[in-house]
C-alpha cells in the first residue's frame, strides 16, 4: 500500500470515529437522531422479519394455518403498520401492533400448545407500552394507559394459559421442535424486554438532561444581560444585599465600582448600533477578565457598569485602575474600523449603617466628578 493510500485510510478512519464520537456526544448533550417514526419502522420491520423466520419453522414443521399466517403478517408489517408509521398516526400503529400480537400469541398456543413459548410474547408488550406511551406525544400526559394496556395484556395471557389447561394443543410437535420454538421465543422475548427496559431508561435520562438544560437557559435569561452575558440588575442587587449582610454580621468590608463607557453616544451615531454593541461586549470581556471569581459584575443599565468588589478600597481602587487602563489600550475592529474608546469610574466603600442605594449614589457622585474632570480616569 503507497504512503498516500495509507493517508487517505488513516483520514478515512479519523473521520468515521470522530463521527461516532460527535453522534455519541449529542445523544450524552440530550439530542437523538432517532425519530419516534425511525423507532416505529425499526419496530415493524424487526417484527416482519421475525414472522419470515417463523414462516419457515411453520413450514417445516407442516403448521400450514401458522405459516399463512405468518406470510400475512409480513404484508401487514410491511404495508400496513408502516403506512400508518408515516402517516404520523403513531396511536393506530401502537395498536395495530399490539393487537397483532395478542391475535399471534392466542393463535399461536391454541395450536401448539404453552410449552412452545408463544404465549410469553405478551410480555413484549408490557415494557413496550410504557416505553411507547413516554415518547408518543398524546400519550404523554394519560399515564393510565400503559397501566390499562399492562391489566389487559396480563388477563389475554392467564386467560391463554388457563384455557390450555383444559384442552390439547391442535398439534402435537416433536420435542425437539417444542424445544427449539421454546428457547427461540424466550430469547426473542427477553431480549426485547432488556431493549425496551433500556430504551425507557435512556429516554427518561435524556428527558432530563434536555429539561437540565433548559432551566440553565432560562436561569441565565433571568438572571443575565443577554447582550454582554454579565449579570442584570435584579441579579445584583441580591449580590448586594448579600454583602451587605456579611458586613454587618462579620464585618466583611466591600466596594463598589461604578463605570460609564465614554462618549458612547457618538459610537452609536458614528458607527451604528452593531458597533456599539460591539463595544459593550468587549469591554464586558475586558472588565470580566481584570477582576476575580469571587467579585461581580452587572450591566447596570445602558452603557453603565456595576462591579462589586468583596473588599476595601484599596484593592477595588487598583482594580478599578486596571481595567481603565485595559479599555484605554484596547483595538476594536468593526468593519475593518478601529474604534478606541474610554471609560471613566467611581469608587464608594461599604459604610456600616447605610443602605445600598447611598453606596451606589456615592460611586455615582464620584463618577459624575470624573466626567466632569476629563473622563478617562478612576475617582475615589
Amino acid at each position: 500500500m503507497t504512503t498516500n493510500n495509507k493517508k487517505k485510510q488513516s483520514i478515512a478512519q479519523n473521520t468515521v470515529f470522530d463521527n461516532v464520537k460527535h453522534y455519541i456526544d449529542s445523544i450524552k448533550n440530550g439530542n437523538s437522531f432517532f425519530t419516534l417514526e425511525l423507532k416505529l419502522h425499526t419496530i415493524s420491520i424487526v417484527l416482519a422479519l421475525l414472522n419470515v423466520l417463523t414462516a419457515i419453522a411453520f413450514y417445516m414443521t407442516s403448521l400450514y394455518v401458522l405459516m399463512i399466517f405468518s406470510i400475512v403478517s409480513i404484508f401487514y408489517y410491511s404495508i400496513l403498520v408502516q403506512s400508518l408509521v408515516t402517516k404520523g398516526k403513531y396511536p393506530s400503529s401502537m395498536l395495530a401492533i399490539t393487537g397483532h400480537i395478542i391475535i399471534y400469541s392466542f393463535l399461536a398456543t391454541f395450536l401448539t400448545g404453552t410449552n412452545t413459548g408463544f404465549s410469553l410474547y405478551d410480555f413484549i408488550l408490557i415494557t413496550a407500552f410504557f416505553y411507547l406511551t413516554f415518547v408518543i406525544d398524546s400519550f404523554q400526559k394519560k399515564e393510565f394507559i400503559p397501566f390499562v394496556f399492562s391489566i389487559m395484556v396480563c388477563i389475554c395471557f392467564l386467560f391463554n394459559y388457563v384455557a390450555m389447561m383444559f384442552m390439547e394443543p391442535v398439534y402435537t410437535l416433536p420435542k425437539n421442535w417444542i424445544d427449539t420454538f421454546y428457547i427461540c421465543n424466550s430469547i426473542f422475548v427477553f431480549s426485547s424486554i432488556i431493549v425496551f427496559s433500556f430504551m425507557l431508561v435512556w429516554e427518561i435520562k435524556l428527558s432530563n438532561h434536555r429539561l437540565a438544560s433548559q432551566n440553565e437557559q432560562l436561569d441565565e435569561l433571568a438572571h443575565k444581560d443577554p447582550l454582554t452575558k454579565l449579570y442584570n440588575r435584579r441579579s445584583m442587587n441580591k449580590f448586594l444585599a448579600e454583602s451587605l449582610d456579611n458586613l454587618k454580621l462579620r464585618g466583611k468590608r466591600f466596594s463598589l465600582i461604578l463605570g460609564d463607557i465614554d462618549d458612547f453616544k457618538k459610537v452609536n451615531d458614528t458607527y451604528g448600533h452593531d458597533a456599539g454593541d460591539l463595544v459593550l461586549t468587549t469591554v464586558a470581556s475586558l472588565i470580566t477578565s481584570n477582576v476575580r471569581n469571587n467579585d461581580v459584575v452587572c450591566r447596570w443599565g445602558g452603557e453603565e457598569i456595576l462591579i462589586l468588589i468583596n473588599d476595601p478600597m484599596e484593592t477595588a481602587s487598583m482594580a478599578a485602575e486596571r481595567i481603565r487602563k485595559s479599555i484605554e489600550e484596547a483595538n476594536i475592529t468593526f468593519e475593518d474600523q478601529v474604534i478606541h474608546v474610554t471609560m471613566t469610574f467611581g469608587l464608594s466603600e461599604s459604610i456600616p449603617g447605610f443602605k445600598i442605594e447611598h453606596l451606589i449614589q456615592q460611586a455615582d457622585d464620584k463618577l459624575y466628578s470624573g466626567k466632569k474632570a476629563g473622563k478617562n480616569r478612576v475617582v475615589i
